[in-house]
Parts: structure tokens; sequence; C-alpha cells
């Protein structure tokens, strides 16, 4: 019998892994779905019921301008789910959103899996109880949740990080990467990566741009390399490149820039654990609103802020968050450049080692379809 599952995710990150769970499950079993993402999701055969992209953003300060998108996606969603009352709701990622949907749903007794859950091992711990309340199983992706969700009595089950599946050049080798992309290979190539998201890009260009005019002021030549992402006005960090002649935009190929560049500046977030397993030694910045910043220095319980780091527990790649002098990560940059970085090297496949080596969304498909036979 075919069943219905509504899907919610709130950002292109998480879409992406919504859409190669799709992909699965669509694969083994008769099933509808329906829910909130964009066109990752409508391609894989989801019906878009409200699109994320005006809810998208980072900071405490920055989603108070979003509220209202923010109330008008919940309403239209807990109406379709009322409506078309669905087999399951699958959540992922975007915490604040999803657990609305999740008590929702449940008052509906329609049961609820969490695929990426929410961040509680760092901050709002509380959201462990919601978890418990609200959500039928977790499918964790790093090592270290299931047993935290295992110490409250969640059920759980750990599936590995879906980036070991996913996160691979497109290119084959360097040589021909750089030959197709016009890049010299007589130089250092620096990847940039400044967020996926406008206000991150908004808040780090300024920054990346201050890195590079210093750090192209010690070397003779390098090369930059800027890939955005999809859901990024081109035209917008064009803007702020204009005349630099050593920076390369490019439109996706994110995994093939990080691959084959010498080293990367990168804004805290998913590319972080992309760069690990890539094997590029990377640097890691963040800036926020000071508003922003100071809550989260209050609430955030974590010694690091980049995934590499806290799965190594240990700082593997160097951090800057919030106080961030463009002058000594241009230093760093160049210090990396030049010294021995077998250290780094081993500490990243021992990360790529925590990760496991089995597809991710297939252990998750498996998982989920035990709630619909």
């Amino acid at each position: 019998m075919n069943k219905h599952i509504v899907i919610v995710t709130g950002e292109l990150s998480g879409e992406i892994h919504a859409a190669h769970l799709v992909h699965h499950l669509r694969e083994s079993a008769p099933i509808t779905l329906s829910g909130m993402g964009s066109k990752r999701l409508a391609d894989a055969g989801v019906t878009i019921i409200t699109d994320y992209h005006a809810l998208s953003v980072t900071g405490l300060t920055e989603v108070l301008f979003k509220l209202h998108h923010i109330y008008r996606a919940y309403t239209i969603l807990t109406h379709h789910i009322q409506k078309t009352k669905p087999d399951l709701v699958i959540l992922v990622d975007f915490p604040g959103f999803n657990l609305k949907i999740a008590k929702f749903s449940k008052s509906c007794k329609i049961p609820v899996l969490y695929f990426i859950p929410p961040q509680v091992w760092a901050w709002r711990k509380n959201r462990i109880m919601q978890i418990k309340q609200y959500v039928d199983k977790v499918i964790c992706i790093l090592p270290f949740e299931k047993p935290l969700y295992d110490q409250f009595g969640i059920e759980s089950v750990y599936v590995g990080h879906p980036f070991t599946h996913t996160v691979k050049p497109q290119y084959s080798n360097r040589a021909d990467f750089l030959k197709n992309n016009r890049i010299p290979d007589n130089q250092p190539i620096i990847a940039m990566l400044p967020g996926s998201r406008h206000n991150e890009i908004v808040k780090h260009m300024p920054l990346f741009m201050k890195i590079i005019h210093t750090i192209c002021s010690k070397l003779n030549n390098c090369t930059v390399i800027i890939p955005l992402a999809e859901n990024i006005d081109a035209s917008f960090v064009q803007n702020i490149t204009e005349g630099k002649k050593n920076i390369l935009l490019i439109k996706g190929l994110t995994h093939d820039v990080l691959a084959y560049s010498h080293i990367a500046i990168v804004a805290s977030g998913s590319a972080t654990l992309e760069a690990a397993l890539l094997g590029t030694p990377t640097i890691v910045i963040y800036k926020i609103s000071w508003f922003s910043y100071f809550i989260a220095r209050k609430v955030v319980d974590v010694k690091y802020i980049s995934l590499p780091n806290l799965i190594a527990n240990k700082e593997v790649f160097p951090e800057y968050i919030q106080h961030i002098n463009p002058e000594i990560i241009a230093e760093k940059v160049l210090d990396m450049l030049k010294n021995d970085r077998t250290q780094m090297m081993e500490n990243i496949d021992y990360i790529r080692m925590q990760l496991g080596t089995e597809n991710a969304y297939k252990l998750a498909k498996d998982a989920i379809l035990q709630y619909l036979t």
C-alpha cells in the first residue's frame, strides 16, 4: 500500500541530505512525499508545500527579521499535516522550526523521525527533553550523539555521516580540474568558502578580502578560488571581488576546489567536515552579530566550533571566531603552506575513520522503513 511521508527541511545543506534520503526511500517502497524544501526535493519527487528560502538565516538577531516567514511556513505545514494525516513525518536538521513541527505532529498521533538531529551536545540541552517527548526515533550522524540519546532513554541509531558517501570531486584528477578551469599549476592555490547563506556572505566577504590582500602582498603569486553555493547570487560576490585578477569565482565544484587546493579558509559549517573528508588543511573562521555572539558565549558548551575538531576532541583545524584579525590569519596560511603538515594529515585520517564507511542514507532508509511496515 502506498504510504505518505511529510519531510521537512529548512536550508540547502539539509535539503541535499533530504534529497539523497528520498532517493533511497523511493527506490525501496511505493511512497508519496510532500513537505518543505526547494528545487532539489522537488526534483527528487517531493511535492513542495512551502519553500524554505525565505526562512534560511543564521544568528539570533537575524532570525527576528524572518519571524513572519517562519510563522507562515509553520501554518502552511501544520494545516497540510492535519489535512493529509501522513503515515510518518521526517524532520531534517533545522531544529528551532522542526521541533515545533514534531510537537504538532505528535498531537496528531503521527510518528516522527529526526534525521540529523539538533546539536544538543553543544547548546540548548533542554531540547533533548522535547526530543524525548515528541520524536519516536533519532537517526544520528555523528559518533558521539547516540551515547547521549541512550543516556536519556531515547530510541536512536547511528548511521555514520552522509558526507562519507557524497563528498567527492567531480574531476577524477587535479590536472584535469586545473586545466579545464584555467588555473595555473605553478603557484599556491587557496580555497575560500565564505558560507552558503546570504547573511554569511555579507559578514565574511570583507574579512576574506582583507585576508587575501595580506596573503598576496607576501606571496609573489597565488590563486584564490571561491566556489559559490548554488543558492548564492554570483553577481553579489563579483561586485566585491571585481578587479582582483588572482581571485577566481566558480559556481559549484566545491568539492573539487577543496580537494585540489593547497589550503582552505572556510566559514564554520558543514564545509569544514567536507574539507576534512577531502584531506584539505583548513583554517576555520566565523562571524555573527555581536548580540548573537554574546548570547552564544552564554549558552554554547563546546571547546570547538568546527565538527572536525569536535570529532577529534582537539584543534586539528585552527579556529578564529568573531575576533578576527586578517593579518594573523594570513600569517597562519603562509605558515601552513611552508611547514610540514604530517601531524594534521594524520589527525584528518582519524576524523575520517570516526565517520564510518557505510552509506548513511541507506542505513537511515532502513530505519525509516521499519515505521512504514
